[in-house]
């Protein structure tokens, strides 16, 4: 109705008409949010509005019938809870990958020290000292929990693990200095007034996937796949590449 009176006040006025670009909602993991930001603005056959947050989080709204056109996953297993839910519109696409890292703030005495691995972190704590992690489910905490079990340092870090929502509440915290050290991905550390540590060894945790889909509830499911075929392009890559993301 809105575009039949956008034409006919066009027809009276003498002006050409022009049609509102369709509005295509992405649910995107929080990790993603500079590269999807300067994506959606670059993105011209729609108007694109991202929503981020854990991907664990974002997938159970969308089971809960969040309206949303397109998911953005960090792991592949939130992807797959929602194929199970039969919430897709079709098969997911790698979009980038990702490392697991360990920061600290910047100048603090653990970032002096140089902890260069797990254990040598764990040893270098003080009583009382904490360190941040993304909570049960979300993608960067089971990453950082699956490394830490099977290294067998999981028991023995549990006092000082404390959880947050989800990867860059993790990266606030340490850059704040709430936490002597946090467990994020190595893209979010370039953002932050944090020091790298170590990297966790990509054999001690499964591979960090990122996943695209279309959902099956997509208002508009041929702008949906139009724009998963662009996070697959030049552009997209470009960014991601840009951002620190391994590319597929």
């Amino acid at each position: 109705m809105r575009a039949l009176l956008t034409a006919l006040l066009s027809l009276v006025l003498g002006a050409p008409a022009t049609a509102e670009p369709e509005r295509l909602t992405v649910f995107a993991a929080a990790s993603l949010t500079e590269v999807v930001e300067g994506l959606a603005k670059r993105y011209e056959a729609a108007q694109v509005v991202p929503s981020f947050g854990a991907s664990s989080e974002l997938a159970r709204q969308i089971e809960d019938g969040a309206p949303a056109d397109v998911f953005l996953s960090a792991s592949p297993e939130w992807v797959d809870f929602l194929r199970e839910a039969g919430a897709l519109g079709g098969e997911s696409v790698v979009i980038a990958r990702g490392e697991l890292v360990c920061v600290a703030p910047r100048g603090s005495p653990l970032a002096a020290a140089g902890a260069g691995d797990p254990r040598a972190l764990l040893a270098s704590l003080a009583e009382g000292d904490l360190v941040a992690i993304a909570d049960a489910g979300v993608p960067a905490g089971e990453y950082a929990r699956s490394a830490l079990r099977q290294l067998g340092l999981l028991d023995a870090y549990g006092p000082r693990l404390v959880g947050r929502k989800d990867v860059r509440a993790v990266l606030l915290g340490v850059e704040q200095g709430e936490f002597q050290a946090g467990f994020v991905y190595a893209t979010d550390a370039r953002l932050a007034a944090v020091e790298r540590l170590f990297v966790f060894d990509p054999a001690s945790h499964p591979a960090i996937e990122y996943r695209a889909a279309a959902l099956r509830g997509s208002a508009q499911p041929a702008e949906a796949r139009r724009f998963l075929a662009y996070l697959r392009g030049e552009t997209a890559r470009a960014a991601l590449s840009s951002a620190g993301f391994a590319l597929p």
